[in-house]
């Protein structure tokens, strides 16, 4: 018997996912981070064969037993990134024909659509990942949480922290959005805030001060809601342009796939509309929340590839 695997590499965790060759999903399983940037090359070899021996012990499954796999993981960007973590896949003992290797969002996009199509990813960073009809995959933005991911929960964050600085400092009107944020940070007082804010590292805390923007911009506070507003602007200038190198048009019927925590917010879904439909033609748009889970799509995508015959690439 043969089977399909799907491996979802996060920065905090992989999910080894394996089904039969209908698409049945079967079992997951759960390893350490494949992030080579974060825990280093050997570690991520450490992690996948631990994800593999345990689907063998589970199921008896071999390598040779995997018709095909497909490998979604985090900061897999660069071709030097691609090299490194394709390393280690065939060092597993995998052939280059048996396994397709592609960044972690293309995951999302296929566990709730088919090509052609686009994924809009915002969770704690952010980042556009358009496919055409024949699986051809291109990217916008997602070049990392301090310089890029406009529209995230980080950058949405990290707005709020600046206007708090500049309304601590003398420099702009009051803002309910600034005492929710003195109170998320324990602060007592705008004059002893700033320097708990510059003392922050962690950009997860960051990111999570985008909920409080997102829950005062549904009572139509004017800074939160002006946040979303910006970011949701990028964020459909962003996905112009991947429609138009992919070469859309008006007359063919696409996905447009909402993904990460961000974007299941209501609120946010909804600004992001009206900015895209400013900015394109939406009348064969279907659009639709991620709500299957990324490692999913992985399966999906194998399944495609090998009904496509195009599976001599990675």
């Amino acid at each position: 018997m043969k089977y399909l695997l799907s491996v979802d590499g996060g920065g905090t965790k992989t999910e080894f996912c394996i089904s039969d060759m209908q698409g049945k999903m079967l079992k997951s399983f759960f390893v350490g981070s494949s992030n080579y940037k974060s825990v280093g090359a050997d570690k991520v070899y450490k992690h996948f064969n631990q994800g593999l021996e345990k689907i063998k012990k589970a199921f008896s499954v071999g390598i040779e037993d995997i018709a095909y796999s497909v490998w979604g993981i985090s900061g897999c960007d660069s071709k030097n990134d691609y090299d490194i973590i394709e390393e280690q896949i065939v060092k597993l003992g995998f052939q280059r024909q048996q396994m397709y290797l592609c960044n972690d969002g293309v995951l999302a996009f296929y566990a709730q659509a088919y090509e052609p199509g686009i994924v809009i990813i915002s969770g704690t960073g952010s980042i556009i990942i358009g496919v055409d009809k024949n699986g051809n995959v291109r990217r916008c933005g997602g070049w990392g949480y301090n310089i890029s991911d406009i529209g995230s929960g980080y950058w949405i964050g990290n707005e709020a922290l600046k206007q708090t600085l500049l309304y601590c400092d003398g420099c702009c009107e009051y803002s309910p959005l600034y005492d929710k944020v003195r109170e998320y940070f324990n602060g007592k007082d705008f004059e002893e805030l700033p320097y708990i804010i510059t003392e922050v590292v962690d950009y997860y805390q960051v990111a999570k001060v985008a909920s409080l923007v997102v829950e005062l911009s549904k009572e139509k506070e004017g800074t939160a809601k002006e946040i979303l507003k910006n970011g949701a602007h990028i964020l459909a200038r962003m996905t112009k342009e991947m429609y138009d190198k992919l070469e859309f048009n008006s007359s063919m019927k696409l996905n447009f796939v909402f993904s990460g925590g961000v974007l299941k917010n209501p609120v946010y879904e909804a600004i992001l509309k009206e900015e895209l439909d400013k900015k394109l033609p939406l009348i064969n748009v279907k659009f639709s929340t991620q709500e299957n889970p990324p490692a999913y799509g992985g399966i999906k995508l194998a399944q495609r590839i090998l009904d496509r015959g195009d599976n001599n690439e990675t």
